[in-house]
């Protein structure tokens, strides 16, 4: 399923009316910076303008789930913004990211000039919506070491590193990778030992790094069957 960004939606005129309404920070965020915290109550949204942001849900006993990756052109925070609730979810740079901000008040009175920027905000929010319940079902769905590729390839697509002929996934561990998939720790671990030995990942010495050497490889073992 292609992922459209809000900003891509947008015609000239409606892309300036966004630029006019909100701040952009003059300072980037840093990697594991907080753009957003589940829990908190919702002042503001956020349009990415260059950099890539992770979003995560926080379950019982601390256990996370990841739930997308946005990058530029994305809007974030807005659905929490618009109903008046709290954030569902955390979200948190993971690269250098400039944003734009904008306040309640701001947000609001561009919405309320603006109805059609509006109707595409709510079909971009579907959108992602439909998008991210696609990929958890593909990865949910699937027997654990197929899940575990499953992941690795949708995080790989929204945020992998090119290196020298590999894809290289920062900011990630092993538990992250039992925690997301389900899996546990030591079965995630297992897992990427075994697509090590199928040569589909390499190994590193960096911490919180996963390097994909067979990308189209992984690609072909995540899209396999129960039965592969």
């Amino acid at each position: 399923m292609e992922h459209k960004t809000f900003l891509s939606t947008l015609d000239p005129h409606e892309r300036e009316a966004v630029q006019q309404a909100g701040r952009v920070q003059k300072e980037p965020l840093r990697p594991g910076d907080q753009l957003f915290r589940q829990n908190d109550t919702a002042d503001r949204a956020a349009l990415i303008i260059t950099g890539r942001c992770r979003v995560l849900w926080q379950g019982e006993r601390g256990r996370t789930t990841y739930l997308a990756t946005r990058r530029d052109g994305d809007l974030v925070g807005e659905v929490a913004l618009l109903d008046g609730g709290r954030r569902n979810a955390t979200v948190r740079a993971l690269t250098d990211t400039y944003v734009r901000w904008y306040s309640r008040e701001a947000f609001e009175a561009l919405l309320t000039n603006h109805s059609a920027i509006l109707r595409k905000l709510l079909n971009s929010a579907n959108s992602r919506l439909k998008e991210s319940d696609h990929q958890q079902i593909a990865i949910t769905s699937a027997p654990a070491q197929v899940r575990l590729a499953r992941l690795l390839l949708r995080l790989a697509e929204a945020e992998g590193v090119s290196t020298d002929g590999d894809t290289e996934i920062r900011d990630v561990s092993r538990q992250d990778l039992g925690d997301w998939t389900g899996m546990g720790r030591d079965a995630a671990s297992r897992g990427i030992t075994r697509l090590q030995e199928r040569g589909l990942i390499g190994t590193t010495r960096a911490r919180r790094r996963i390097v994909i050497t067979d990308l189209a490889g992984l690609r072909r073992h995540a899209l396999a069957s129960a039965d592969d």
